[in-house]
């Protein structure tokens, strides 16, 4: 009866102790290769002079255009360009609308690129405008040495003007800012 007893205990706490492992539980969950993000891609545009503006969209792993404006708890990666999946989806989660859909394909496509423009070369053209505010496109791919997603930088444009000058960029840009505008949430200077 005892050593009943004893071996029930033992099993239990066995079975307590493997039941939820990482696998099973979600906790601490890490992305498979190739799994997407809650956020793909992302255009953001701040204005400081005459007064506060930040609005822009994001592209969820659905093809989702997601419009935000002044968003109120909105998460900023950290000075390296992280940030956690709970910060990805609190941004989503600041979304007020859904702009448009893109196509799966494209989707795909573009995706793909995004480990090959990680480690692009940042060209810095300076200051162009003065308080006309800075248009930043941008994309998500996860880090596995921070565990974290890193932000991947794609251009900015306005007052401070910031290039990635992999070959890869310059079409993945100009696809996302067909998608820009057709959303109402989009500021984009082509010097014209």
């Amino acid at each position: 009866m005892k050593r009943s007893i004893i071996y029930s205990i033992f099993l239990v706490m066995t079975l307590g102790i493997t039941s939820c492992m990482e696998e099973y539980c979600n906790y601490d969950r890490k992305p498979r290769p190739g799994e997407k993000p809650p956020v793909l891609f992302q255009y953001e545009y701040y204005n400081y002079a005459w007064g506060f503006r930040h609005h822009g969209f994001l592209i969820d792993e659905y093809g989702h255009v997601k419009g935000f404006d002044q968003p109120k708890e909105w998460t900023a990666p950290d000075s390296l360009g992280m940030i956690t999946e709970a910060g990805l989806l609190n941004n989503l989660a600041q979304c007020d609308t859904v702009c448009t859909t893109v196509e799966r394909e494209d989707l795909d496509y573009y995706f793909r690129k995004i480990e090959d423009v990680r480690d692009g070369k940042i060209a810095d053209y300076g200051l162009l405008m003065a308080d006309a505010g800075t248009g930043t496109f941008s994309a998500w791919s996860w880090n596995e040495k921070s565990g974290k997603y890193e932000n991947i930088f794609l251009i900015s444009n306005g007052d401070l003007n910031r290039v990635n000058t992999n070959q890869d960029v310059n079409p993945m840009v100009e696809w996302l800012k067909t998608i820009g505008k057709s959303t109402n949430r989009f500021w984009w200077f082509d010097g014209k």
